[in-house]
């Protein structure tokens, strides 16, 4: 039992750090685009400060899966026949492809701010980079919340 508890403690550290992660990536991001249209040199020191969070995002990933793997090794499968268990593996999977697309936003945005670097006019471009960067994070934020409902409601 205390294997299990233990294991259980890791995967709730990792759940913790990834849904840290991505509420402090929000609130840089909604910081950065504040900042952004009056100061671009302080807005560029968010984006320096946030370029580790995918490093720790992954640390949390992987806590969450060994632990989940250890748990489920400990319990031989039997959750994985629970419709909360299944559910909660759906919203993971969408957890992993949402940061997938999120990244792939991140690296479209970055050409477009260094042009607006050098002066060119590109706030056409900016808009609907700044939207979808909002919707990525909220999505990712309910995504978190419904595992972490999943994994506290364990209903049949």
């Amino acid at each position: 039992m205390n294997t299990y508890l233990l294991s259980l403690l890791v995967h709730i550290t990792g759940l913790a750090m990834m849904s840290g992660i991505v509420l402090a990536g929000f609130m840089a991001n909604r910081r950065f685009w504040k900042i952004y249209a009056s100061d671009r040199v302080r807005a560029v020191a968010i984006l320096d400060l946030t370029a580790r969070f995918p490093v720790a995002m992954g640390i949390g990933m992987l806590l969450l899966l060994l632990s989940g793997i250890s748990m489920m090794a400990q319990v031989h499968g039997v959750y994985g026949e629970q419709l909360w268990f299944r559910i909660k593996m759906i919203m993971f999977l969408l957890v992993i492809v949402n940061g997938i697309l999120g990244r792939r936003l991140g690296l479209k945005m970055k050409p477009v701010l260094q042009a607006a670097t050098s002066g060119e006019n590109v706030s056409a471009s900016i808009e609907p980079l700044k939207g979808r960067l909002n919707l990525f994070y909220i999505i990712q934020l309910l995504l978190l919340l419904a595992i972490f409902t999943c994994g506290v409601l364990k209903f049949t």
